[in-house]
Parts: structure tokens; sequence; C-alpha cells
């Protein structure tokens, strides 16, 4: 073989390799799409591996060749979904330190809706597999949950300035993600309470209604009781 063929042969073999690599990267990336889909319907017991393969139109034999176990796999979906709510979560502090507590937080909870209502999934998987019955190992990955929780309050703790104890801050904002979380990741639950359509403007306001009231005193307290217009 002469070596015009050889660097023929060789540039066809790394094309080929680069498209290989292209298309299992495509079938991963759906993989995870549809693990997201489903884990965002089902908590993780519930959910199942032949759930996720009709989802993403794959044999459940494909599906292990990427994720050997479910619990590689959802370890993956949490990742990826507690990743893009934390570092979305950083940008909503944008501008906030020169506001009062009140425009403050009227603004975060806005940005905290506009992200919510583009990506579901990620509330809700946090929202269906945030309660374990005294195990939490039972969740593969639930620490990753944990570890969103706290590094938003580290987040917010650099952001505003504060004058309460970190006790005061962290529970704060443990309490205020808990149940914003939950407002809008089981929002069919309480929009059906209230009677009203979940995802609804009239259910956003109200649930904006209520953060501000339960939480805008507390806010007033831990950054020095500025004035709240």
């Amino acid at each position: 073989m002469t070596t015009h063929s050889k660097l023929t042969a060789a540039k066809k073999t790394a094309s080929f390799e680069r498209q290989k690599a292209a298309q299992q990267n495509q079938t991963r990336d759906k993989i995870i799409a549809a693990a997201t889909r489903v884990f965002a319907d089902y908590p993780y017991h519930s959910a199942s591996i032949r759930m996720i393969g009709k989802a993403a139109a794959v044999d459940h034999p494909l599906i292990n060749y990427y994720f050997p176990t479910k619990a590689a796999l959802f370890e993956e979906v949490l990742k990826n979904e507690t990743e893009k709510y934390y570092l979305a979560n950083i940008s909503w502090f944008d501008g906030l330190a020169g506001l009062s507590p009140a425009k403050g937080l009227s603004l975060y909870i806005d940005r905290f809706f506009g992200f919510a209502l583009k990506n579901r999934a990620a509330l809700r998987i946090i929202t269906l597999n945030l309660v374990q019955a005294q195990n939490a190992m039972i969740i593969p990955g639930y620490e990753r949950i944990q570890d969103f929780f706290a590094r938003t309050a580290h987040t917010f703790m650099q952001a505003i300035p504060l004058q309460g104890a970190d006790t005061e801050i962290k529970m704060f904002t443990t309490n205020f993600n808990t149940l914003a979380i939950n407002y809008l990741g089981a929002d069919t639950y309480y929009a059906g309470i209230m009677g009203m359509a979940p995802g609804s403007r009239r259910y956003l306001e109200w649930v904006k209604e209520n953060l501000m009231y339960v939480f805008l005193p507390q806010l007033k307290q831990i950054v020095g009781g500025q004035d709240a217009g």
C-alpha cells in the first residue's frame, strides 16, 4: 500500500470513528432525555427501564449498554437537572443587591417562575423524590438533592448583603426552596386545592403572593430590616 493510500485509509477510519462517536452521543442523549421525562412523571421506584425504552423508542439492551442499571441512569438525570437548576439560580441574583427586600424578592420569584415553566422536569424530579422514609440511601444520588439545597444557600449568602446568623439564612433558603419547588413541582395538587388550573396565570399569582407573604418578613430581618418599598 502506498503512502497516499495509507493516508486515505486513515482519514476514512478517523471519519468513521467520528461518525460512530456522534451517533453514540446522540443515542445516549436520546435515552437521557426520555429518562428525564419518565422520572419527572414517576418517582424513582415506580419508573422502569421499560418505560424509558418506550419513551426513547429504543430497545432495553441498548439502554443497558450506556447505563448498566436504572440507578446509574437516574443519577445521571438527577445530576443534569440539579446542576441546571443551580446554575440558573445563580443568575437570578443579578442586580438584586441594590433593591429593597420586597422588590428583590419579587424579581427573584419572577425569574424562578421563568425557569420553572420551561424546566418542569427539574422541579418534579426533586418533588417526587424529596421525601423518603428514614433512609435516603434508597434513592440513588439522593445526596445531590441535599447538596443542591446547601449550594443554593451558599449562593444566597454570597449574593446578598446579610446580617442574620448562618443558621437563620440556611433556614430561610431551605424553607423557600422547599415550598417554591413543591408549589410548582406539584402544581396539580396545590392548584386543585385552590380550584385553579395548574400553571395558569392565576395560580402563579397565588403562589407568588404566598411566597411573598411568608418570606418577605424573614428576608427583611436577615438583610437588616430595610424598607419593603
